[in-house]
């Protein structure tokens, strides 16, 4: 089973390689797909204790300002400037996370939102830093010192987004099998056995916090050099709803959330061409038949799948 499943992954990564050079002139849609899914990731860790965050858009955009902030003196080591935004969503989730573990269920989903809506309000209203509703360009067009042309530091974009997103989904195998990432499971099972193990629950949920925030602070930094330009929208709400909704799409695990990004970004340009005010309605409904009838997500289809295979052999 394991062999099968390092195939399938295997030939997963070797698809979404040779992409950008089956289709260049959508290579921008793929590094996005990524950012989002790395984003999501994040959102799909904390899922794994029984929280919700829709507060995560604030460690994206931190990402994304940390790029925009160091891109004039910066702007031709994008590969640098990816790692040191990753670095800011991290280090802003270390923050925001001693104050945030403390809580559970419903009071943690609100507070995230509460404070990523007020670093939006300040950032809207602070026009000299932020740009104000404008925004800021992000002159980021080089990778290991040398200015590339668009088309290359999209290419160039594309490849180191996908290897940190390797790096990170081997980090979280390992992560899982330590007693901080079983901790998580166990959080949402029954926290107070965990306690009476001598492991801080508050401990396990801020490690994973601050890796949540890693992984979208990463996803915002790819986005803002992928876009050029970077606005208080992205600590929006509406921004972590969707990370969450990716997260639903493709179910939790490294690779689930990636699947959801690639179908939501389907359904927002397929369906909006045809139903441009109203394409919410069909992902709605996608939301509506994950929920009733694979609630693993898009992959855990096939496990799903095997399962009832199982059953019916079986009766």
């Amino acid at each position: 089973m394991r062999a099968n499943n390092a195939v399938a992954l295997a030939s997963l990564l070797a698809v979404c390689a040779v992409l950008p050079l089956l289709l260049p002139s959508n290579t921008f849609q793929f590094t996005i797909v990524l950012a989002a899914g790395a984003a999501g990731v994040g959102v799909s860790l904390l899922l794994e204790a029984g929280l919700i965050s829709f507060g995560h858009a604030l460690f994206y955009g931190v990402g994304s300002y940390a790029v925009a902030a160091l891109a004039p003196s910066f702007g031709h080591f994008g590969i640098l400037l990816v790692a040191l935004g990753a670095a800011a969503g991290a280090l802003a989730a270390g923050i925001v996370g001693l104050f945030m573990v403390r809580y559970r269920g419903v009071f943690f989903a609100m507070l995230n939102l509460a404070i990523s809506m007020v670093a939006y309000s300040l950032l809207l209203k602070s026009y000299s830093f932020s740009g104000g509703s404008d925004g800021l360009p992000v002159p980021v067009d080089g990778m290991f010192g040398y200015a590339l042309g668009a088309r290359q530091f999209g290419l160039l974009l594309f490849y180191v987004c996908l290897g940190g997103s390797v790096l990170f989904g081997a980090f979280l195998h390992r992560y899982r099998r330590t007693p901080a990432g079983w901790g998580l499971g166990a959080v949402e099972d029954c926290e107070i056995r965990i306690e009476y193990l001598g492991i801080s629950a508050n401990r396990v949920l801020l490690q994973a916090y601050v890796i949540s925030g890693l992984l979208a602070g990463f996803g915002g930094a790819v986005a803002a050099s992928a876009v050029g330009h970077v606005a208080p929208d992205s600590f929006f709400w509406t921004t972590s709803t969707t990370f969450v909704v990716i997260a639903v799409l493709g179910g939790r695990g490294v690779v689930g959330p990636y699947l959801g990004a690639v179908v939501y970004e389907f359904l927002n340009i397929g369906a909006a061409r045809y139903l441009s005010n109203s394409w919410e309605i069909v992902l709605g409904v996608v939301i509506l038949l994950i929920v009733r009838f694979a609630r693993s997500g898009f992959a855990g289809l096939p496990e799903s799948w095997r399962s009832a295979s199982l059953r019916r052999r079986r009766a």
